[in-house]
């Protein structure tokens, strides 16, 4: 696939892993790019300052495409830096780029531990299955009827990074509410994410269907 194919947006989120540094995902952001002359993306930061970035260095860049429903990867090279009017990378504009479609319907077995914030009150609930349009979760006290809508908070493990993410949820099915034994179950359905938090949960999802 090409990389203007993937129709991309100014301002989405980036993951870039620097080949002498290949443990280490640092976050950046498109800025633009001029179709087979190059792309400009963010200096990452490291303590409040940009990392230092040679020219020639290469570096491979992850993403999430919704264009294509799809993680992206290519890799690249630096071909100028500079500092001003902003941090920004020029980087060599790849031939092409891979994807890996990740249907909305795959799930991935889980134990996250994760709270749920329902009227003010804050409740500990495990996402025991995870999609990257919804999950199910177990609960010890009910949490609604179908219909209600929650925030979720957890933190998962995307591209070696642990990362806090909060997802809006809405209650799609009540799969059962037994009190006696303390388990309450049901589907949720994520509302609207942001571009960063669908990259993040495409990337855990996709390493945990690698990992399988």
């Amino acid at each position: 696939m090409k990389f203007e194919g993937l129709k991309l947006l100014p301002g989405i989120p980036l993951q870039l892993q620097f080949h002498h540094t290949p443990d280490l995902r640092e976050r950046s952001l498109l800025v633009g790019y001029l179709r087979n002359k190059g792309i400009v993306v963010t200096t990452p930061q490291i303590n409040g300052s940009s990392r230092p970035v040679k020219i020639g260095e290469q570096l491979n860049i992850r993403l999430f495409s919704s264009e294509a429903n799809s993680a992206v990867a290519f890799s690249t090279q630096t071909t100028h830096v500079t500092v001003s009017p902003f941090p920004q990378l020029y980087l060599s504009y790849p031939a092409s780029v891979a994807t890996g479609e990740i249907r909305k319907a795959v799930r991935v077995t889980t134990e996250l531990i994760s709270t749920v914030k329902i009227a003010g009150a804050s409740l500990s609930v495990t996402i025991v299955d995870l999609s990257t349009s919804g999950c199910r979760i177990e609960s010890s006290k009910p949490l609604g009827v179908a219909g209600d809508r929650f925030v979720m908070v957890t933190k998962v493990d995307a591209a070696g990074t642990r990362r806090i993410v909060q997802l809006p949820c809405e209650i799609k099915v009540v799969i059962n509410e037994n009190l006696d034994a303390d388990v309450c179950s049901y589907g949720l359905a994520f509302d609207t994410l942001s571009e960063e938090v669908s990259l993040v949960l495409h990337a855990y999802v996709y390493y945990q269907l690698r990992q399988a």
